[in-house]
């Protein structure tokens, strides 16, 4: 009798034992889950923190929100927006600390930690079109070098340094590269929506298609229409910051283009008064 009172004892402590492990596990897993709850949710709460400071122009606070969200060391999303956020805070033209360099830095960082994000697509427009902007900046940059002596030429380039504005926005295309394909699907949208939303965004995707480097029928004049007609036409949208930096970035780029090809003409044109001295020269040696 004594043995089987043992032994039945001795089951009950052991199923007792085994109840309590399992519910310290479920504890276990339970805590981890809120935690990682608690961590999201204080993230969204930054992300939503830095937006209000951006509309308010506080362009270091919006930047140093983000910034506690890439310490969180979450490594999965909203991580991705954060970095996007703060590539787009470097670039956008009233942040007195704008940083074109920074601003690739941090797109590229997203496509690197985070290739499969959705915003990704619009980190790689970014990085384009800021790309396209450092090369037009070393080449004015060099012919301004080249003709440091012509002061008419210093003016142009003063004036060209001036009315430097930066590049920003973007928005998602199709990954596979149908960039026809994408504008029709946006047009479909925009005929439906007309002056509502998500015509507004509508607009704002066909403006990103024509300005993609990529696009084999790429037109930046189609590209800032459709961004203007977004201002007007939908002046509260939370588009319209966007595009009001691609309409200043577009516009930068025109006016750089021209000033290259004015530079490249006056290059020309002297190489030509050179030319043309050398032989007088030589006509007054015979």
């Amino acid at each position: 009798m004594g043995r089987k009172r043992t032994r039945a004892r001795k089951l009950i402590y052991f199923c007792v034992a085994g109840l309590i492990f399992f519910v310290l596990q479920g504890c276990a897993s339970l805590q981890d889950m809120t935690g990682k709850m608690k961590v999201k949710m204080e993230a969204r709460q930054y992300l939503t923190r830095s937006k209000g400071l951006l509309a308010q122009g506080d362009y270091e606070g919006a930047f140093n929100e983000n910034s506690k969200i890439i310490s969180l060391a979450i490594h999965r999303p909203p991580e991705d927006e954060a970095l996007f956020n703060m590539g787009w805070i470097y670039a956008h033209p009233g942040n007195p600390k704008k940083d074109y360099k920074k601003s690739i830095f941090f797109f590229t960082k997203l496509l690197e930690d985070f290739p499969q994000s959705a915003w990704s697509e619009r980190a790689k427009i970014w990085v384009g079109i800021l790309q396209e902007n450092e090369k037009l900046n070393e080449t004015v940059e060099a012919l301004h070098r080249r003709n440091e002596r012509s002061k008419g030429l210093d003016k142009m380039l003063e004036e060209w340094e001036q009315a430097r504005e930066p590049f920003l926005l973007s928005q998602r295309l199709l990954a596979e590269g149908n960039y026809e394909g994408a504008i029709k699907e946006n047009q479909r949208i925009l005929s439906l929506s007309g002056q509502n939303p998500p015509g507004d965004e509508a607009l704002f995707n066909m403006g990103l298609i024509h300005a993609h480097p990529g696009y084999p029928k790429r037109d930046t004049t189609k590209s800032l229409a459709l961004f203007r007609r977004l201002l007007k036409e939908h002046p509260r949208s939370p588009w319209t910051e966007q595009a009001k930096t691609w309409v200043g970035v577009l516009q930068e780029n025109e006016k750089m283009s021209r000033s290259v090809e004015e530079l490249n003409r006056v290059i020309e044109k002297s190489k030509q008064v050179d030319i043309e001295i050398e032989e007088k020269k030589r006509e007054k040696a015979k």
